[in-house]
């Protein structure tokens, strides 16, 4: 029963923060539920239950949405999703924890020291041209990879949406359009791959209501917080958390 709760407050926390900040829910959620259930089981968990997180905070920001800009991020991602799931099912825990443990350590970096120096003007800036597709292409083939493999499909898309200095609005709702299709898929993908086991989905009933309580407290903080405090104490626990993940990874445990 324990390990049941720390499933629900480890969901709730982690739907909290997605609620507030437009993103995080996997990159919080993750490194924790896959130190306690595997992250074979963690993933699939993650991937399910992170669909309700993400339809509510896309209704909540669907004005801002821009769908010239979300189809190709889409779209790469929709193929990327199948490669992380082989990954996910047939390599051994450890390099995959590790390498979820490398990533979150590598936006925690560029969030601190290459984020805030980013000029106005972006290199992408040309909807229309071969470069600007590629590039959209190729960072959501990324995210579908890391979504597939590790249900953190976010840091790509994110680093992406802070060089096209997307306003809040359209940067929550591009974010949770691509999570939207990139969850569908990368279910679609682990169940196909025997990975929603009976096991998955005990885990994501007794996490269902924790989830669900996390929303709702973000819901209601979100606007009667700092949310650049907020984003601070994240980066904190990003750190720490993909310290640890990485950790486990190098020494075993």
């Amino acid at each position: 029963m324990i390990l049941y709760v720390c499933v629900a407050l480890t969901l709730a926390l982690g739907a909290l923060v997605q609620t507030v900040a437009g993103f995080g829910s996997a990159l919080v959620a993750m490194p924790v539920l896959t130190q306690i259930l595997g992250v074979q089981v963690a993933a699939p968990v993650q991937a399910l239950l992170g669909l309700l997180t993400t339809v509510t905070v896309l209704y909540r920001n669907w004005g801002g949405l821009r769908w010239r800009e979300a189809s190709l991020l889409m779209a790469g991602g929709v193929l990327g999703i199948p490669l992380g799931t082989l990954a996910l099912k047939s390599l051994p825990s450890e390099p995959v924890v590790g390498c979820l443990g490398m990533m979150l350590l590598a936006y925690a970096a560029f969030a601190l020291w290459i984020q805030p120096r980013l000029q106005m003007r972006s290199p992408f800036d040309e909807e229309k041209s071969i470069n600007a597709k590629l590039i959209s292409w190729i960072v959501g083939f990324t995210s579908g990879v890391l979504g597939g493999a590790y249900a953190t499909d976010g840091p790509p898309l994110i680093v992406f949406g802070s060089i096209k200095r997307w306003p809040k609005e359209t940067f929550r709702s591009i974010l949770q359009a691509c999570f939207l299709v990139n969850g569908i898929v990368v279910v679609t993908c682990h169940a196909m791959g025997g990975l929603i086991t009976h096991e998955v989905l005990t885990y994501c009933c007794f996490g269902f209501p924790g989830l669900l309580g996390g929303m709702l407290l973000g819901i209601y903080l979100d606007r009667r917080v700092d949310h650049d405090r907020f984003r601070g104490l994240l980066l904190i626990l990003i750190i720490v958390l993909g310290a640890a993940l990485l950790g486990r990874a190098v020494f075993g445990g």
